[in-house]
């Protein structure tokens, strides 16, 4: 079988995606982290972490990521103001709004922002992989059906 060894012995093979999550909470950063390192659809992903919306913005300008996942509600700059920082650096990556907060003003905000998705935490891990598969194959601001708050 040496079809199978050379694809288990070659992970590079597959495309790597770059995922910047933005969350001041440490412990979400790092569940996160885990759970794209633990995804098994084809794909490597290089995860970067940002614990503020400017801190996040600075990564974005240094780099495009492929998705980001980003709260509203965090120190230094919000979610809502790095989100539109974001929008201004680069219009078509797919953006991701994680939060605790149920304020549907900002939610609503966010949304006609252009994010793909805005997801509640606590996570729903079986929609997250769903939304993050849709959003990395499609690539749009925003899918057809899209999560509400």
């Amino acid at each position: 079988m040496p079809r199978a060894e050379k694809r288990t012995d070659k992970p590079f093979d597959r495309p790597t995606k770059r995922v910047l999550i933005i969350d001041d909470e440490e412990t979400i950063r790092q569940v996160l982290t885990e759970f794209f390192n633990s995804f098994n659809h084809g794909t490597n992903y290089k995860v970067e972490t940002a614990c503020n919306g400017a801190d996040g913005v600075m990564m974005v300008l240094r780099g495009r990521p492929d998705l980001v996942l980003i709260d509203l509600h965090m120190p230094v700059m919000d979610g809502l103001q790095a989100l539109k920082q974001l929008r201004s650096i680069d219009t078509t990556v797919p953006v991701m709004v994680i939060t605790a907060s149920r304020d549907s003003k900002a939610a609503a905000e966010a949304l006609n922002r252009g994010v793909f998705a805005f997801i509640p935490k606590p996570f729903d891990f079986g929609q997250l992989d769903h939304l993050v598969a849709l959003a990395l194959a499609t690539g749009r601001p925003r899918p057809p059906s899209m999560s509400h708050a």
